[in-house]
């Protein structure tokens, strides 16, 4: 079966120099954070400042951490940011009538090339939607440069590293052509 994909691209600025990104087709402009291409249509591009205009989630991470004592620490760790299917639905992606979504992935890429997967059933038919976080902060400060501008993480798997995407720079969803 035919497989046409959907890109979605995220640009991490630094100063006046955007970074390169595995998925991108071209040069951004300076200011742009986020582009969406859907099938068909437009590009459409996101500033910071548009990112933050989206519904703004804060979700906290418990930690519990234990030396080689007796002595057991538990933290939590603050993040902040957009939820993924928030930034894909406001694109007009999965809407609930469109039954062709629900056969989708959506593909998280970061600057070095490193992907993690997420399905349409994940992200809008089930709980772990709501903890699947493009990260603007942490514990109410930027992220670091090691692991931002933006970072991806799901705060409901049960081991968060494999599909915690540090310097997130792109989204790819291949659709299959003629799913209902």
């Amino acid at each position: 079966m035919p497989v046409k994909a959907l890109s979605v691209v995220v640009a991490c600025s630094i100063g006046a120099t955007a970074w390169a990104c595995p998925v991108d087709a071209e040069p951004r402009a300076e200011a742009t954070v986020l582009t969406v291409q859907l099938p068909g249509q437009a590009a459409r591009s996101f500033s910071i400042a548009a990112l933050a205009a989206l519904p703004q989630t804060n979700l906290t991470q418990r930690l519990t951490v234990s030396s080689s004592g007796s002595d057991v620490t538990d933290r939590g760790v603050q993040y902040s940011g957009v939820l993924l299917r928030d930034v894909l639905t406001a694109i007009g992606f999965a809407s609930a009538t469109d039954r062709s979504a629900r056969t989708s992935v959506v593909e998280a890429v970061a600057s070095d090339g490193y992907r993690a997967v997420f399905s349409w059933g994940e992200l809008y038919n089930s709980l772990a939607g709501e903890q699947v976080l493009i990260i603007t902060a942490q514990d109410g400060k930027p992220l670091s440069a090691a692991a931002g501008p933006l970072a991806l993480r799901s705060l409901a798997d049960t081991r968060p590293g494999p599909r915690h995407v540090r310097n997130l720079c792109g989204l790819i969803v291949p659709f299959r052509k003629g799913a209902t």
